[in-house]
């Protein structure tokens, strides 16, 4: 499956909402992809090797545009720079990528909830920094979901051959934080936004699969993207 096939899709599903920041063309069309790097126990970090993969893979000559960006693993710095990268790239949609070590498949999120909790993976942010039981905006509402289409990303990437799900619960560490805190920037604007998870990977092997086909088809396929009254469900 080609990258190109699924920012069409979701060009035009944003077309049809009547976004005029979508030429008709599609020129305007951006997609903001997240990912953090090592932390705690990970010293490979699959979100970062997809992020880099299409740092390098880009491909201006088809009307869109994926910026992909690192973000840093502090509680106190993420939400804020994944923001400032909203702002400046003003793009029609974000998908954030993390790891899950228990996980065997690709997940994606469907929630997002206001509610840290580091210490109950006994794990820090490279800060040094580990939140529990605080919220992630103190005001905001007790959770967000996902405005990614869930299940049709779930149906694609199973249709390349890539284990995958929907996900009912982000956990408590810094996905889970950031996920809150960049659909809360999002409220409001005409953008979707949302999480995939991917599972851990064994340090000798990681960067021999992270180059493997596998793994670009399941990078290219975590923007397919399309708003459909049934994504939320």
């Amino acid at each position: 499956m080609r990258l190109a096939t699924y920012i069409r899709v979701l060009e035009r599903a944003l077309r049809k909402g009547k976004m005029a920041s979508v030429a008709e063309d599609g020129s305007n069309y951006r997609v903001l992809v997240t990912g953090f790097g090592p932390y705690g126990n990970t010293q490979i970090n699959p979100s970062l090797a997809v992020v880099n993969a299409l740092k390098s893979n880009r491909d201006g000559s088809r009307g869109y545009e994926v910026v992909a960006r690192q973000v840093s693993c502090e509680f106190n710095k993420c939400i804020e720079e994944a923001a400032a990268f909203i702002d400046e790239l003003a793009p029609n949609a974000v998908v954030m990528l993390g790891e899950y070590p228990g996980r065997a498949m690709v997940t994606v999120e469907r929630v997002a909830i206001n509610y840290n909790d580091s210490t109950r993976y006994g794990v820090c942010d490279e800060a040094g920094y580990a939140p529990q039981g605080t919220k992630v905006v103190e005001d905001g509402p007790a959770a967000y979901l996902s405005t990614l289409p869930l299940r049709r990303i779930v149906r694609d990437l199973r249709a390349a051959g890539i284990p995958a799900d929907i996900s009912g619960d982000a956990g408590t560490l810094m996905c889970n934080h950031l996920m809150y805190g960049v659909l809360d920037a999002c409220s409001g604007r005409d953008i979707v936004a949302g999480w995939v998870h991917l599972p851990a990977l064994p340090v000798r092997l990681g960067v021999l699969i992270l180059g493997s086909r596998r793994w670009r088809r399941a990078s290219q396929s975590f923007v397919h993207t399309e708003r459909k009254g049934n994504a939320r469900r």
